[in-house]
């Protein structure tokens, strides 16, 4: 895999989890809007904490607005995410903890090379080599997986 596509997979790995915090505050958001919701009865109408009018409105609103829609896009977008998380912290911990560690704290942690070269007790300048080799072999680690290539199209896509 080529050096730009490892790096915005390692930079992607760094923004998941607040894409992901941001994912669960809006189902709050919406589950929130709609709290006396409580699921649907066996004939189909919403059912809620309390009858009447207000549940039925309730329903309707959450119906035209599409939430039940918006609610399971954001669940996909959670198991991907969090798959795709899962995913490359295990191709992380594949490899050599040295490299490991450079990427880590370049891009995970957004450290200069100074503070990299300083943390790890070496020269700035085998820092840098240990990063070209670990980001190397991150991508030979990536390649074998089965969906390198949608993570790499899903990497590219994501705000990071």
């Amino acid at each position: 895999m080529r050096y730009g596509s490892v790096k915005r997979i390692a930079l992607y790995y760094k923004a998941i989890p607040g894409m992901l915090r941001l994912l669960r505050k809006e189902r709050a958001e919406l589950e929130g809007n709609y709290y006396g919701l409580r699921g649907l009865a066996c004939d189909g109408m919403p059912r809620g904490s309390s009858p009447g009018k207000p549940t039925e409105e309730s329903g309707l609103r959450a119906l035209e607005n599409g939430v039940s829609e918006r609610l399971a896009e954001i669940a996909e977008a959670e198991r991907v995410l969090s798959g795709d998380e899962a995913c490359i912290r295990a191709c992380l911990d594949a490899l050599n903890g040295k490299y490991k560690e450079v990427i880590v704290m370049r891009y995970v942690r957004g450290y200069s090379w100074a503070k990299i070269s300083a943390r790890m007790g070496t020269a700035d300048s085998t820092a840098r080599d240990w990063h070209t080799r670990a980001m190397e072999r991150l991508g030979e680690v990536l390649e074998e997986l089965p969906e390198a290539e949608a993570l790499a199209r899903r990497a590219s896509r994501a705000r990071t």
